[in-house]
């Protein structure tokens, strides 16, 4: 759930307020703290719904031609390098 709500904040646009983005910095590990005692499937709901966001949100910025940058350091990240013979 926390790693589901981390992708889903760093893919919406960034805040210019300082004291915003280190609530939001903050929030996944506060919801996560505080859903630990709710029932599973609760929470396995809630995830499931912020992986659709996070879905629906990425094809909405992809089709109005706005870039989304978390995907592009994830592929250099994690991605194959082509290399060059």
């Amino acid at each position: 759930m926390r790693a589901i709500m981390w992708l889903q904040m760093k893919i919406n646009p960034q805040s210019a307020d300082p004291d915003q983005k280190a609530i939001f910095n903050w929030m996944p590990v506060v919801f996560t703290i505080m859903l630990a005692k709710f029932p599973a499937r609760l929470v396995i709901y809630w995830a499931w719904n912020n992986t659709m966001s996070a879905i629906q949100q990425t094809v909405i910025m992809h089709r109005y031609g706005t870039r989304v940058e978390l995907w592009d350091s994830l592929r250099l990240r994690f991605g194959r390098h082509r290399t060059q013979d």
